[in-house]
């Protein structure tokens, strides 16, 4: 499994996005913890710990980046556009066992376990 991660905020609460390319699978990923506790009227609440997980979804293997991008613009959460070049990047290459930690600027590098 590739894992690529952006901390963030949403509605002023952190938040972590993990965006990645399950390889055994064979389909995208996308998961939006929240790293406090915190209740959004907006949002159908399925877990206390997440605000989003593909896992949520009716059919949530096979889901396109192009989805799991409207996912995020619907949360106005923005990321750094490279993490979705890079998750794809990881589906062509079928990479696994990959954490990153991707940065506002761009930047990004091997996250520590």
């Amino acid at each position: 499994m590739s894992r690529h991660y952006f901390e963030t905020t949403y509605k002023d609460h952190p938040v972590t996005v993990l965006l990645g390319w399950d390889r055994a699978l064979g389909h995208y990923f996308l998961v939006i913890e929240k790293q406090v506790d915190f209740v959004d009227p907006d949002v159908t609440g399925f877990d206390d710990q997440y605000l989003y997980s593909n896992l949520y979804e009716s059919n949530p293997f096979g889901l396109s980046l192009e989805h799991f991008k409207a996912v995020l613009h619907r949360l106005k959460i923005t990321v750094p556009a490279n993490m979705f070049t890079e998750v794809e990047r990881d589906s062509w290459n079928n990479v696994g066992n990959w954490d990153i930690l991707h940065q506002a600027d761009g930047s990004f590098a091997v996250r520590s376990v």
